[in-house]
């Protein structure tokens, strides 16, 4: 699949020992190909979403319940500075788009900040940015109305699409309180259009718990606050300008990603990313992953734990937007590093067992959050597939490369290779599943091939279409090697490539070109495989089970006939000719 551009994983830190089981969900934009991915734990492509939808923006992929099983949910939309517009996506294990969530009531459309399935997938939890004008004159932008950025969170049913729960900011919190002036930062607006809205509140997350309010992250407050989910009044600040609890051990500013992990009458556990930058401000020597626990007894509020970047030069990681901490299955903890393209596993004790990179630093690559979970799917695509001979003869090898985007069962290949598209198939081997894609080598040429996936049991799973061997022509040839041909090099600036007519014969010649049409897809019993490299009693077996499977077939095939012909013999046949009727013998 030489068309996909998915970024490569550098891995700094791998420790497997100590690594969570699972995949890791990636969606990075501004980059060639902007889109959800999945990676392995070794940093290995298993599924480019660009691959099949084209390049998007996509944010927060996740595994999501819906419907009482896993699914993918994301955003997807178009970015804007600082937020964006779009709606919720919802995938099931063969990469289907099975629902989309809008924004509902009067609202814009829904944000990249939060899309989050609740109660299996019966809810989903929004943001949404709405601009608005508003009187701003004490903040110094008039005369005249300016223009605000409402910050709005929404619980909608997902399958109605009605709203069951908004939040508006300006109802409940004053722009006062807000520590990002307009026009202090690349993000904040200046509050003179409705393109550039101040963005004084900026709403970036939203938790549930199961008495029905809410927590939402609120990063130009400095505030995490708690929402009753009957009034919408707010219940507690943590942090912010107007705090309801005292800080012990603790500060964080420019925070994303609040999450409840425990509540109770007198505490409250939540987790978050401190991102304690906003470019030209810092709290903090580095951004970090924070547990917080909150008295609401003493009223005060102290950090638990810290998780650092594990930067070789010990400086860290100063992430000035975005990022996320996800807590993992029993201990272990999972860092997006927001506006470094970078994430990383830790143990509790902090130390980093795991350290990937998509972009270097200063390349203008962001990832809004980093996800890791189990995942399990078989695309509803069939595998890839391209043979390669550098001359079609025997004395070069056929070149087989197959793949299968998004599968995630697949641990061993089948070859199959033939001289004709309708067989016979000679198994030329099998080999191990490595990466995301797998290169196999037979030591004499054929025309046709295809392959076949197999699971950890070797057990098949899906075949690909089957493909007609390329061999590249006198014209291309010294471009090419023994495993594949170099593509057309890039066009310096000014330059043109000489346009040639191309030389033909009879034109009527081109229409077919060996391909049959009906043997695309091998979906039915191999004719005519050959068994190659098996034992005689594997052999014996294979043919005993093939001639059943045969009778069987004949068993039926009669049945049918001889049951048509006893429901034509009790229908009367119209014949041809108007008017008169002819014998079921006849018919």
């Amino acid at each position: 699949r030489p068309e996909i551009n998915a970024p490569i994983v550098t891995l700094e830190i791998l420790k497997p020992e100590y690594v969570t089981p699972g995949y890791i969900f990636l969606a990075p934009y501004r980059n060639i190909d902007s889109g959800p991915y999945i990676y392995d734990n070794n940093g290995r492509l298993v599924w480019s979403g660009a691959a099949t939808q084209g390049s998007s923006t996509a944010h927060n992929v996740q595994v999501c319940k819906y419907k009482g099983s896993d699914h993918l949910c994301f955003f997807q939309g178009h970015q804007h500075h600082g937020y964006a517009r779009g709606h919720g996506v919802i995938m099931d294990n063969r990469y289907r788009v099975v629902q989309t969530v809008e924004a509902a009531g009067s609202a814009t459309s829904t944000d990249m900040h939060e899309f989050r399935l609740i109660n299996d997938g019966k809810s989903a939890l929004v943001t949404v940015y709405s601009p608005r004008q508003f009187d701003l004159a004490d903040f110094g932008i008039g005369p005249g109305m300016g223009w605000i950025m409402d910050g709005v969170f929404q619980e909608i049913d997902v399958e109605t699409g009605e709203l069951i729960f908004e939040w508006r900011s300006l109802d409940h919190i004053a722009p006062s309180f807000s520590y990002t002036l307009a026009g202090s930062t690349d993000t904040s607006g200046n509050g003179l259009t409705a393109e550039t809205p101040w963005d004084y509140f900026h709403i970036n997350s939203i938790d549930k718990n199961a008495d029905g309010d809410y927590m939402i992250s609120a990063r130009h407050m400095a505030a995490v606050y708690k929402i009753s989910g009957k009034s919408g009044r707010v219940m507690w600040e943590l942090n912010g300008a107007n705090p309801t609890f005292r800080n012990e051990n603790l500060h964080f500013s420019s925070q994303h990603h609040a999450l409840w992990l425990h509540e109770n009458q007198t505490h409250t556990i939540l987790s978050m990313f401190d991102n304690a930058s906003n470019g030209p401000n810092r709290t903090n020597p580095e951004s970090r992953g924070l547990i917080i626990a909150i008295d609401h007894i003493k009223k005060k509020a102290s950090k638990i734990r810290e998780w650092l970047a594990p930067e070789e030069d010990g400086n860290g990681v100063v992430a000035a937007s975005q990022g996320n901490l996800q807590v993992l299955s029993p201990s272990n903890v999972f860092i997006g590093w927001g506006d470094h393209a970078y994430y990383s596993e830790h143990l509790d004790s902090g130390e980093a067992v795991m350290y990937g990179k998509l972009a270097f630093w200063g390349s203008d690559v962001n990832i809004y959050r980093c996800n890791k979970f189990q995942w399990k799917a078989q695309p509803l695509s069939k595998p890839a597939i391209w043979s390669y001979s550098l001359t079609g003869t025997d004395d070069n090898d056929l070149v087989i490369y197959t793949s299968w985007n998004g599968a995630t069962e697949v641990r061993y290949w089948n070859f199959y290779v033939s001289d004709s598209p309708k067989g016979p198939w000679e198994l030329a081997g099998t080999k191990d599943k490595f990466g995301f894609e797998t290169e196999f080598h037979i030591p004499y040429a054929k025309l046709w091939s295809f392959t076949e996936a197999l699971d950890q049991d070797h057990k098949p799973i899906a075949r690909s279409s089957i493909s007609k061997t390329f061999v590249p022509s006198i014209g291309i040839r010294d471009l090419c090697d023994k495993r594949h041909c170099k593509p057309v090099p890039p066009l310096d600036k000014g330059e043109e490539f000489e346009k040639l007519v191309p030389k033909v014969g009879n034109r009527g010649a081109n229409y077919t070109r060996g391909y049959d049409t009906s043997m695309y897809y091998l979906d039915v019993l191999l004719p005519n495989v050959k068994l190659i490299g098996l034992g005689w009693p594997a052999a014996l077996a294979a043919f005993a089970m093939a001639g059943c499977v045969l009778l069987f077939f004949r068993h039926t095939a009669r049945k049918s006939v001889r049951r048509a012909h006893e429901f034509l013999q009790t229908q009367v046949i119209r014949s041809p000719v108007r008017g008169s009727y002819m014998k079921v013998e006849e018919a």
